[in-house]
């Protein structure tokens, strides 16, 4: 039986694999879906950031947690007529913990978008982590993660050091001229 080892061998792989994904699927259920909402309520008290924290569960086994930083009025207005202003709304993004078909949990993030302004950033992942991985440090690390994209969001200067061919306009080609001599 010499020629079945090595499909046996991958067999056993794809069945463990199988097991693991029930495994990783009660644990969502019985301890990581709680302790990622909580931790999460920890880090906003502490942080003094407003927030609101969703659990979705329309799919079983397919559930998420969505910590929404909300929507606001962004500061920005159309001017409709000379006594008439529409006020545009900002969101303001989210960190969100999505569990995946197997069992794993992805988490991403949304970037904050102006309404009717802006195309929305692509959302960016910012891990995969199987059950065991998922403890307070790894969720500190997310928030730290999505306060770093927000800031870089919301700080955008294209006059940074790194981004000199986005220049345009005005004096441009005096800068060229000096970077040449």
């Amino acid at each position: 039986m010499e020629k079945y080892t090595a499909i046996r061998k991958r067999a056993d792989k794809y069945l463990r694999i199988l097991d693991q994904v029930v495994t990783f699927r009660d644990a969502w259920d019985e301890k990581i879906k709680n302790f990622i909402e909580s931790t999460s309520a920890d880090i906003l008290k502490h942080t003094g950031v407003s927030a609101h924290i969703e659990v979705e569960e329309r799919f079983e086994n397919l559930e998420s947690i969505t910590i929404s930083l909300g929507k606001s009025i962004s500061g920005i207005a159309e001017n409709i007529d000379d006594d008439t202003k529409r006020n545009i709304i900002k969101d303001k993004g989210s960190l969100i913990y999505t569990q995946l078909f197997n069992g794993k949990i992805q988490a991403w993030m949304t970037y904050p978008v102006i309404e009717g302004l802006m195309q929305p950033k692509e959302p960016k992942m910012l891990g995969i982590y199987t059950p065991p991985e998922i403890n307070e440090n790894l969720i500190l690390d997310n928030f730290d993660q999505f306060f770093k994209e927000l800031i870089e969001w919301e700080n955008y200067d294209d006059d940074q050091p790194g981004h000199q061919s986005s220049k345009i306009g005005f004096g441009l080609h005096q800068d060229l001229d000096t970077e040449k001599k």
